[in-house]
């Protein structure tokens, strides 16, 4: 697993909305990183693909911000964690779940998420979501490629290795899965590290630092 040390400049919060829209003072005056370990189980029927089912898993540090000015009491932390599992999924819709599915070489559209839940593993927070197709996909014959990343170096969003992709009964039956790690040089790590703090960010850069998952179904 590659991982890279991601500034968040307050001046960008907007555009990293699935974590920080409504959820970080604007005062904030530190250069936090983030990091999410992320979990996904492909789901199926007999023939076609119809969802994907995330799991991601914030650091301790992003975890704390999200909380930070909330009512996390006894009495009020499910209610608080369901608000902001809502709005941050919410958040997520115009940046397509940040997951891209393809059918070839043919992006999958979603539907809108569902199901969001949040919840508290220790000083982390857990997020958990449905991503329903929208339209089922045959999956015999074919070779899909699944990507989960933010287009900026704002957040690095990794599986840690294969066993954090599952597949359904009927897909484990017929279909191969490799975890393909991104081949970013590091010529382009180095430009990454070095960018200033006002700089706008790279929308281009995400994309490569990200890792490839094969789904060949023959």
């Amino acid at each position: 697993m590659n991982k890279v040390f991601i500034l968040l400049q307050p001046n960008w919060f907007s555009k990293i909305s699935f974590i920080f829209t409504l959820l970080f003072p604007l005062t904030l005056s530190a250069h936090p990183h983030a990091w999410v370990d992320t979990n996904t189980y492909i789901d199926s029927n007999e023939t076609h693909i119809t969802a994907l089912h995330m799991t991601w898993t914030f650091d301790a540090e992003t975890s704390t911000y999200m909380l930070q000015g909330e009512d996390i009491s006894p009495e009020k932390i499910d209610q608080t964690l369901q608000r902001l599992a809502e709005s941050v999924v919410g958040n997520m819709y115009n940046e397509h779940y940040f997951t891209y599915l393809y059918d070839g070489n043919e992006p999958v559209r979603y539907k809108e998420a569902n199901h969001p839940q949040l919840i508290q593993d220790g000083n982390k927070l857990v997020l958990s979501f449905e991503l329903p197709l929208s339209n089922p996909i045959a999956f015999n014959n074919k070779k899909f490629k699944l990507y989960i990343y933010d287009e900026t170096y704002f957040v690095d969003m990794s599986w840690l290795d294969k066993s954090n992709i599952q597949l359904s009964e009927q897909l484990t039956a017929k279909c191969a899965g490799k975890l393909v790690a991104p081949k970013a040089s590091d010529e382009l790590r180095a430009y990454t590290l070095s960018l200033a703090s006002d700089v706008a960010p790279d929308n281009t850069i995400g994309q490569l630092f990200s890792q490839k998952y094969q789904l060949h179904c023959p």
